[in-house]
């Protein structure tokens, strides 16, 4: 089946500098696909600032999207809710590439892998969207879209990050002041560190390759929430670190 990648491309970049929303221009044959098109708004927006990847379960394969040019913004950040789509935030544990992998066709094993990683932090993803009707799309569509990234806020770092128990940390969601999450886990990985692993593999020899600076944040602990405009939000994960932005 041959489809045409550039011209999803382009209607993909035409809704990012319109603010218009758009519906998919073509079906979206298998995965490759995917990647080509993310592949073709990042090159025309600058070089990607890192990496989102999730996964389900602990087993489940990660879907990788690429945070593209300008995505990383420090906390406290601001936002034009009022120009955006939606707001949607997710708090999450994002890591930061220390060295350059440059592209290679072997595999990038467990522990070369971490090795890569300095420091870890909470990071707060804002998620809008630049297709209309999102909820009734096939979610190939989405992940093609960058999994609807908007940015990454960049929280408070993350200490000894290697030794902590995944699965028991207290995340806390407060939006305006009052607590609308607060919890023990709820990664659907379970370990952000199997994703993280497998995303660098990816980036490497699929994408070519990683930089130092650049982010991976590794899914929402706390799901994907909904606000509207004026919103002031703030994520953290008890005695690690916080993260916080106005919409």
């Amino acid at each position: 089946m041959s489809i045409d990648i550039s011209h999803a491309v382009r209607t993909l970049l035409e809704a990012r500098r319109s603010g218009t929303q758009v519906a998919p221009p073509i079906a979206l044959p298998d995965r490759s696909a995917v990647y080509a098109i993310q592949d073709g708004v990042a090159a025309a927006t600058g070089p990607v600032a890192g990496w989102k990847v999730g996964a389900r379960t602990p087993t489940a394969e990660p879907n990788p999207a690429p945070l593209l040019a300008g995505a990383l913004v420090a906390s406290p950040a601001r936002f034009d809710g009022k120009a955006m789509h939606m707001i949607g935030i997710e708090i999450e544990i994002s890591f930061h590439i220390a060295r350059d992998i440059e592209a290679r066709d072997t595999p990038v094993g467990y522990d070369e892998a971490l090795s890569s990683v300095g420091d870890a932090f909470v990071g707060m993803e804002v998620v809008d969207t630049r297709l209309a009707n999102f909820q009734q799309l096939d979610p190939e569509w989405l992940l093609a879209d960058n999994q609807m990234n908007h940015a990454l806020v960049v929280g408070g770092a993350i200490q000894n990050w290697k030794g902590l128990d995944w699965a028991n940390l207290r995340v806390m969601l407060e939006i305006d002041g009052q607590t609308v999450v607060d919890q023990k886990g709820g990664l659907g990985a379970v370990d952000p560190l199997r994703p993280l692993a497998w995303m660098i593999d990816h980036a490497v020899r699929h994408r070519s390759g990683l930089r130092a600076g650049q982010a991976i944040t590794t899914g929402s602990w706390t799901g994907l929430r909904y606000f509207p405009p004026g919103t002031r939000a703030r994520g953290s994960f008890v005695g690690l670190g916080s993260v916080e932005a106005h919409f």
